[in-house]
């Protein structure tokens, strides 16, 4: 299977299977379940002993608020996320990122910091930086207050047509845009 498979994991349907290129949103009943999927499915946590997760490759989470370092420009930030997975060289990692950027509309905040943009800005510049990675699927987590996923990402992004995406959100009203996983 090419993409993500996800079965016993607490607060998910007996199994969730996406493929890659799919968009699904994952509605679960609180925060804490939220956060644990999260890091269940990224790998920062283990799994329960009768759980599965099988990735063809690469996962990557992208945390609420973007999950950007502070000491970095937006394009630091973004290039980071490159150079730390594919070992090239500093100029093409700023080449390719640039136009990550530029497909996700962050071309004009590249030089500004974190705390600099907007919130929805910093969740564009967290999904660049995870798809420099190049990975199979990318989970994103949701919080109130913030603009929705929906309403930031552009589908139509070629980039985001290659890994899936998992919205895992406790809000059915933020999943616009995305397939629920029931």
């Amino acid at each position: 299977m090419d993409g993500l498979l996800l079965k016993g994991l607490p607060g998910l349907p007996r199994e969730l299977q996406l493929v890659r290129g799919e968009q699904r949103a994952l509605v679960v009943k609180d925060a804490t379940t939220a956060r644990l999927l999260a890091d269940l499915i990224t790998g920062l946590e283990q799994p329960p002993p009768d759980a599965t997760i099988d990735c063809t490759g690469d996962i990557r989470l992208v945390p609420a608020e973007g999950g950007l370092l502070p000491h970095l420009d937006v394009l630091g930030n973004i290039v980071h996320g490159h150079t730390v997975t594919h070992r090239v060289t500093r100029r093409a990692a700023e080449e390719e990122s640039r136009e990550t950027a530029a497909r996700c509309g962050l071309g004009d905040v590249l030089d500004r910091y974190p705390h600099e943009i907007t919130p929805g800005r910093r969740r564009l510049a967290g999904v660049a930086r995870a798809l420099r990675a190049h990975p199979t699927a990318i989970v994103l987590e949701d919080a109130p207050g913030l603009p929705t996923w929906g309403s930031l990402l552009w589908f139509e992004n070629p980039e985001l047509w290659f890994p899936t995406l998992l919205l895992i959100t406790t809000d059915p009203a933020r999943t616009t845009g995305f397939q629920h996983a029931d």
